[in-house]
């Protein structure tokens, strides 16, 4: 089992196109992150950031990294624990 840290990230469905590029630039600056689109809900786009814990926590750095490009305050919640996979 693999150790890692996760955000959800809510998005307006509106807001769609300026959301995946920057999307796109984390995962150019986070190689190791996972993403993946949940299932939309009441008329928002929700994406599944997953950060491995490899004797670092890089989720930490994405959240700030983050926070100061989150200009329309669009919801990101965690980190939260998790594990996933086999080793």
């Amino acid at each position: 089992m693999k150790e890692e840290y996760n955000f959800t990230l809510t998005v307006p469905l509106s807001d769609i196109d300026e959301a995946l590029p920057l999307l796109q630039e984390a995962q150019r600056n986070y190689p190791t992150m996972r993403l993946s689109r949940k299932p939309d809900r009441q008329e928002k786009a929700r994406f599944y950031l997953c950060f491995p814990f490899i004797q670092a926590r890089t989720d930490l750095q994405f959240q700030t990294w983050f926070t100061a490009r989150n200009i329309k305050n669009w919801e990101l919640f965690g980190p939260n624990y998790g594990v996933w996979g086999f080793t």
